[in-house]
């Protein structure tokens, strides 16, 4: 399978095509790869997500009160475009020059589930779990930078982490922090920042190039489909402070509405950078006259918890 998105940084258009296998680098020595699921489908409360191997174990779908609200088809994660090189991270794979059929990809060193704050010590290639609570921690290295991503999902919220760090200069394009590719059946969204909205916009409805839209003063994204009622808001917890960090998202209808914490457009990612970015998101169901102000609700309670985590 490949995958391809476009992101517009100013007035240039990054397209990437990358390829994904679907199955593990049979060339990559791992002793850990036969505890490690093909796929995970996790429940707590109103929500289930799901983790693919096959996209080295990143998520890969959302569902809301059993409403999809964030697609299948799509790559999440933390993504790296570097310049001369391309895109890295989660399902982005590239080929090997000069070397048919293999692929440089993320490589993830280490990675733990826990349920109910328990360690999951019982893998399968193919799991279903259902809890009060849900962590993960795993740690991968692509090219020279380091990640620690962590994904947890506790009394609605889901929360997502990813620190990097290297020790080499990395020239890139773009990063992406974390990424969620929302229903097309999201037909709205707003961005907005501690004081309340900034704007409001629709998305495209019927078939079209895909457009990009975003806000690089917001602190929180809302999108809402009035087909199931169900919405989500994710809120920007942690950002570097180096990083020209935004909230980006591509539009392409029947297909996605792409969100991504971007950072590093056109720069250089120094020597000894260590930094976070770090997201917490939540859902609601209303009715549509009133999805706006719910959507604010829940942005209010999101920057409480962020208040919360900050201090720690």
């Amino acid at each position: 399978m490949r995958y391809v998105c476009s992101i517009t940084i100013g007035y240039a258009l990054i397209v990437l095509l990358t390829s994904n296998t679907g199955h593990a680098d049979p060339k990559v020595k791992d002793s850990t790869i036969l505890e490690r699921p093909e796929s995970l489908i996790v429940v707590v409360g109103d929500l289930l997500i799901r983790i693919d191997g096959s996209k080295m174990w990143t998520l890969s779908g959302i569902d809301y009160q059993k409403n999809v609200i964030a697609v299948q088809d799509s790559a999440y994660g933390s993504i790296l475009t570097i310049r001369g090189v391309g895109a890295l991270g989660s399902a982005h794979f590239l080929d090997v020059p000069d070397k048919p059929g293999e692929v440089e990809k993320e490589n993830v060193t280490h990675l733990q589930f826990f349920l109910d704050d328990q360690l999951v010590k019982n893998i399968t290639p193919t799991m279903n779990i259902t809890g009060d609570s849900f962590r993960m921690e795993r740690r991968s290295v692509i090219r020279s930078v380091n990640l620690e991503s962590n994904l947890s999902l506790r009394d609605g919220v889901l929360m997502e982490s990813a620190r990097m760090r290297t020790d080499a200069a990395v020239d890139l394009r773009i990063a992406a922090g974390m990424m969620y590719a929302w229903t097309p059946a999201a037909s709205v969204y707003l961005f907005g920042d501690d004081k309340g909205i900034r704007n409001r916009g629709t998305f495209l409805n019927e078939p079209a190039k895909p457009t990009e839209g975003g806000d690089k003063s917001a602190r929180w994204m809302a999108v809402y489909d009035p087909h199931s009622g169900t919405g989500a808001v994710c809120y920007v917890v942690k950002q570097p402070t180096t990083a020209d960090a935004w909230l980006q998202f591509t539009d392409a209808p029947r297909v996605y509405r792409k969100m991504r914490l971007l950072g590093f457009p056109e720069k250089i990612m120094p020597a000894g950078f260590d930094g976070t970015f770090q997201t917490a998101t939540g859902f609601f169901s209303a009715v549509e006259s009133e999805w706006e102000a719910a959507a604010m609700q829940l942005s209010i309670k999101l920057r409480s918890l962020a208040a919360t985590l900050n201090q720690q």
